[in-house]
């Protein structure tokens, strides 16, 4: 049996075990209370001591009379001690197995995504001048711990992303175009005659963004960084699409489907098969080009492009892809995380090519690179301007 398994079975069997007991001691407890403390224990990330007498408390005794007796027998069927009467003092909190939840099975109660405790608990340690250092520090500089703690204040981020009319019409309260069809159908209540002008007009929607992020060796540090904020802005409700480009392209958009973030990455770095490879940039966006130049991946889209720039192919086929993907999309940024060393150029054969194409350059190597990556999609929606002024040193 695996580990997911018995931790099924554990906690499936502390329930029953502790409905079984309540009921022998005269406190009804019915089979729907029982599948809600089951439901409840599996919405905690890590299941302790503490929070099992607490769920079950508040899921399975309704009057405060029961008290007493729901301590004894929690202290009979969980802790296995000896029922005295006495009122339970509640333990400090001790790990205890549950099932996790990018592992459970169909039959397993519903999940939401949320923070790690440990998450939690570093955030709760960090005064306002340690986040300010941490959101200085290069992602590559980082260790363990201020990793967790950047993927943290990462999943926070939001963009307001530009918006463009959409083509089709919508009911609405005032609009420039009629309703036909609704003034039709509003008249045969009323003997024929209309009495009110229904309206139609076209919605405004919130243009689609794609990151395209470079998975090389040399970006590793920083490409783990740029998903997670792709994997927040997805779960934010915004429409995102995230491809993988090293030695080829790879569209991993499904994978970032997963609640859990480090689920997802752990699915992106088990399918993509060129992760921490080498970098054929040229060809893999002339893949991405060819695949989805009519996609809304590419097609309107706000791309976020996270790469040194750095390049094995041949620069003329990276120049004739990014001008390709520059005439099709609404605006191309480029990260790149060498851009956060003040004596940068952007000289690689790679990066040069690129640039007529890009309409902003930006640093990508630390947290504050990344915020004002959303004040610039927040201000994408003015006019773009041409590829030979709009380049940013």
């Amino acid at each position: 049996m695996s580990t997911t398994e018995e931790a099924v079975e554990l906690t499936m069997r502390t329930c029953l075990d502790l409905a079984g007991e309540l009921r022998e001691r005269g406190v009804p407890v019915g089979p729907e209370q029982t599948t809600a403390l089951w439901s409840a224990l599996h919405q905690l990330d890590v299941l302790r001591l503490r929070d099992l007498y607490w769920a079950g408390r508040v899921v399975l005794v309704g009057d405060r009379r029961h008290f007493a007796a729901y301590d004894a027998a929690f202290r009979r069927s969980v802790l296995g001690e000896s029922d005295d009467g006495a009122t339970i003092e509640v333990p400090h909190p001790v790990a205890v197995p549950v099932v996790d939840r990018e592992e459970q099975s169909a039959g397993t109660p519903g999940t939401r995504a949320a923070d790690q405790l440990e998450d939690e608990a570093d955030d709760a340690r960090l005064t306002p001048s340690d986040v300010r250092v941490l959101k200085a520090k290069s992602f590559a500089a980082m260790d363990a711990v201020e990793q967790r703690r950047a993927a943290l204040l990462v999943r926070r981020l939001d963009a307001e992303l530009p918006r463009r009319r959409g083509r089709r019409r919508v009911p609405a309260a005032r609009g420039r175009h009629l309703d036909t069809r609704g003034i039709l159908r509003s008249a045969l209540r009323t003997d024929g005659e209309p009495l009110r002008l229904a309206r139609r007009r076209h919605p405004w929607r919130e243009r689609p963004i794609t990151l395209v992020v470079d998975v090389s060796g040399s970006m590793a540090p920083y490409a783990l960084a740029v998903l997670r904020f792709a994997h927040a802005l997805r779960h934010a409700g915004h429409r995102v699409e995230v491809f993988t480009i090293g030695l080829e392209a790879n569209r991993i958009t499904d994978e970032m489907a997963r609640p859990a973030v480090d689920a997802a990455l752990a699915r992106i770095s088990a399918s993509v098969r060129d992760w921490d490879g080498g970098t054929r940039l040229g060809s893999s966006f002339a893949t991405l080009v060819e695949r989805y130049g009519g996609h809304r991946a590419l097609r309107g889209a706000v791309v976020v492009v996270c790469s040194d720039g750095l390049d094995r192919d041949d620069p003329e086929l990276l120049g004739d892809a990014m001008r390709a993907v520059h005439r099709i999309a609404h605006r191309v940024l480029w990260l790149n995380p060498l851009k956060g060393d003040p004596r940068f150029r952007p000289l690689q054969r790679g990066m040069a090519a690129a640039l007529p194409s890009v309409d902003v350059l930006m640093a990508g190597h630390n947290l504050l690179a990344l915020e004002q990556l959303c004040l610039a999609l927040a201000t994408a929606r003015q006019p773009r301007p041409t590829p030979t002024t709009g380049r940013t040193p």
